[in-house]
C-alpha cells in the first residue's frame, strides 16, 4: 500500500513539475516573440528587452518580487543558441521553482527552465506567383488563348476556393518538380494542380510603407536621369524615361508609357500610391506599360526594400495592366495586394521575378517568371525559432 501511495504521489507531483514547465515555456515564447516584434517594427535592443520583460511579468513571472525566487533573463542579441550574436532576434531565459509537496522524500522546490528565442525571419513563401484573394471567385490565377506562362524556380498559389480558381485556355508550363497549390480546383491542363490547399496570409502584408520626410517633388523629364523622390504627375509623354537607383513614390499619377516610349531604370522601388500620402483619399497612381514600349527595370539589390520592385499601395484597387507590344524586362517582385496584374496586348513579352496579387491574369500576353530569392523581396515576420 505504501509504495503504491508513494507511485501515485510521484506521479502528482512529476505532473506538477510538468504544468510548470509548460506554463513557464509557453510565458518565455509569448515574451521572446513581444521583443521579436519591437525589433520588426525597428525598435531598438533596449525597448525589445523591455517589451518581453513587461510581456512575461504579464503571465506571472517577474524579477520584481526577490522572495519568489522566479528569474527573468531577457537578451537581445541572444547568449547562446544558433542565433548567438544576432541583432535580430531576443531571447528569454525563464527559471522558476515548483514546490512538490504529496511526497515527503521530494518535498521542496524544485526549479524549472524555459528559454525561447524569436526574430524576424524570413517573410517570403518562394511561390513565384501567389493570387492572394480568398473569395470563391473564379480565374484568379487566368489564361486567354493567346496567353502564355512559363514558371520556373517556384510554385503558384491561388487562395479562390472556386472549383475553377485557376483557368487555361493557353500556354501554361511550369518547370519540375514546381506545380499550382490551389485551395479549389484549376480547369485546364498544365497546371500539375494540389487541390485543398490551406490558405496562405499576404507574405508582405506588414511591410513599413515608404516615407516622404526630407524627399524632394519631381516632374518627369525625358531629358536627363530622374532622380528618386516624389511624383505627383504620371511618366507618360512618348519619350524615353531613365530613373536613377532609389525609391519613387508615385502620387495620384504613375507610369503609362504609350508609342514607341521606354523606361529604364535600375535599383529601383516604384511604390504606387493615393495623391494625399501618406494621408489618405485622393486619387491611386496607376501602372499601364501599352503601345511599343521598350522597358528594363530592376529593384534594389540592397537596402530596406531590396527585391521588390513595383508595389501598389494595398489601398488602391486599379489594375496593373503590363504589355502592349512591347518588350518588359524585370528582376524584382511585382507586389499589388489589392489588385490585378493584367497582361495586354498579343505580342508582349514580359520576364520578371515574382508576383503577388489579388489576382492575376496573362490574358494574351506571354510572361516568364523566374523566381530566386536573390532578385526577389523576402521581407521579414516576427517569429518564434527556438
Amino acid at each position: 500500500m505504501l509504495g503504491m501511495l508513494f507511485a501515485v504521489g510521484l506521479a502528482i507531483d512529476t505532473g506538477q513539475l510538468f504544468n510548470g514547465r509548460r506554463t513557464a515555456q509557453e510565458a518565455a515564447d509569448a515574451a521572446a516573440f513581444a521583443g521579436a516584434v519591437v525589433l520588426y517594427q525597428h525598435g531598438s535592443a533596449a525597448q525589445a528587452i523591455s517589451a518581453a520583460t513587461a510581456d512575461a511579468a504579464l503571465n506571472g513571472y517577474s524579477t520584481d518580487v526577490p522572495t519568489s525566487g522566479t528569474t527573468v533573463t531577457v537578451s537581445s542579441p541572444p547568449t547562446s543558441g544558433s542565433f548567438s550574436g544576432n541583432a535580430s532576434y531576443v531571447e528569454v531565459v525563464i527559471a522558476s521553482p515548483v514546490r512538490t509537496s504529496l511526497v515527503p522524500q521530494q518535498a521542496g522546490l524544485t526549479t524549472v527552465r524555459a528559454r525561447a528565442v524569436a526574430g524576424n525571419v524570413t517573410g517570403n513563401s518562394a511561390y513565384a506567383v501567389m493570387a492572394l484573394d480568398r473569395t470563391c471567385t473564379s480565374g484568379d490565377v487566368s489564361l486567354s488563348s493567346q496567353g502564355q506562362l512559363e514558371v520556373d524556380g517556384g510554385d503558384i498559389l491561388i487562395n479562390s476556393c472556386s472549383s475553377s480558381a485557376g483557368q487555361n485556355s493557353g500556354n501554361l508550363n511550369i518547370h519540375s518538380p514546381y506545380g499550382t497549390d490551389v485551395v479549389g480546383n484549376v480547369t485546364g491542363s498544365g497546371w500539375n494542380a494540389t487541390p485543398g490547399h490551406a490558405v496562405e496570409a499576404d507574405p508582405f502584408a506588414g511591410i513599413a510603407k515608404p516615407s516622404t520626410n526630407g524627399l524632394s517633388t519631381y516632374t518627369p523629364s525625358c531629358s536627363g536621369t530622374n532622380q528618386p523622390g516624389i511624383y505627383t504627375t504620371a511618366f507618360s509623354s512618348n519619350c524615353d524615361y531613365v530613373l536613377g537607383a532609389g525609391t519613387y513614390i508615385l502620387k495620384g499619377g504613375g507610369i503609362s508609357l504609350q508609342g514607341n516610349s521606354s523606361l529604364t531604370a535600375v535599383g529601383v522601388t516604384l511604390f504606387l500610391t493615393n495623391s494625399n500620402y501618406p494621408a489618405s483619399g485622393g486619387s491611386c497612381a496607376t501602372l499601364a506599360l501599352n503601345g511599343n514600349n521598350q522597358t528594363t527595370l530592376s529593384a534594389p539589390t540592397s537596402g530596406t526594400y531590396a527585391g521588390m520592385l513595383i508595389w501598389q499601395d494595398s489601398v488602391c484597387t486599379g489594375a496593373l495592366s503590363i504589355g502592349g507590344n512591347g518588350q518588359i524586362a524585370s528582376t524584382g517582385t511585382i507586389y499589388a495586394p489589392s489588385a490585378s496584374v493584367v497582361g495586354n496586348g498579343s505580342n508582349a513579352q514580359v520576364t520578371c521575378s515574382q508576383i503577388v496579387a489579388k489576382k492575376f491574369d496573362t490574358q494574351n500576353a506571354s510572361f516568364h517568371l523566374t523566381y530566386s530569392a536573390g532578385t526577389t523581396y523576402q521581407g521579414t515576420i516576427p517569429a518564434l525559432v527556438e
